[in-house]
């Protein structure tokens, strides 16, 4: 009993553990927009669903996708209303929806977007990604970087002040920052379409992968030990 109350009992240090990476993305997502108007709710989802059959059949007979690659995030129908003498009236009614393609291949990025483009949709962004795998990969190399960061600081400390590092008492916070997509293009407010159009397929040439930057910080306290 009086050696484990000696061993557990005393002064203890702390140190915070840093960890930074470098790495490139593996995986590009595409949006892309479809957004049809019409007097009838009917027929502008009519209009709405040719368009987005055709920007499916494209990505998959041309472009060479799966269903897996494909996904539907969004659709709605809703009014459209003018002002007219301080009145609101409807003027229609507005379908949209927002399909997300994602690839571990950039040189198709091009292809998908002449795919929707060529279907009648447009492509409201492009952004470059990390996969579910690989953020789960690097959060673990991170995080074990920091960790043993944390441990070099602690025992630098206690070896500053004539003593070694006992046990450990606490992990008081574990941090992994991953910025999250990194965008290349993005549909900008106000465009025509015809512009819309020309930039975005611009960006799909000129795509270049840029460094992603995920870190993790790691708080641990050890007993020093007296002998």
């Amino acid at each position: 009993i009086v050696g484990y109350v000696i061993f557990n009992s005393g002064p203890t240090v702390s140190a915070q553990g840093f960890s930074s990476i470098d790495t490139e993305p593996d995986e590009v997502s595409v949006y892309i927009l479809i957004e049809t108007r019409n007097s009838t709710a009917q027929i502008a989802k009519d209009r709405h669903d040719k368009i987005s059959d055709k920007v499916i059949d494209n990505l998959e007979d041309i472009v060479g996708l799966s269903d897996e690659d494909i996904e539907l995030i969004n659709y709605n129908i809703y009014p459209e209303y003018d002002w007219s003498n301080g009145k609101q009236i409807e003027k229609g009614f507005i379908v949209t929806s927002q399909i997300v393609v994602k690839s571990e291949d950039f040189d198709l990025v091009p292809e998908i977007v002449d795919a929707g483009i060529d279907s009648g949709a447009l492509v409201s962004s492009i952004n470059f990604e990390l996969s579910s795998k690989k953020q789960s990969d690097y959060k673990a190399q991170a995080l074990t970087e920091a960790s043993a960061d944390a441990r070099k600081k602690a025992e630098s400390t206690a070896s500053g002040l004539g003593k070694k590092l006992g046990a450990l008492v606490s992990v008081q916070s574990e941090e992994f920052y991953y910025p999250g997509p990194i965008p290349i293009y993005a549909k900008a407010e106000g465009v025509s379409e015809v512009a819309a159009v020309t930039e975005a397929r611009q960006a799909a040439v000129d795509l270049k992968p840029q460094d992603i930057e995920v870190t993790a910080s790691v708080r641990v306290e050890y007993r020093l030990r007296s002998f």
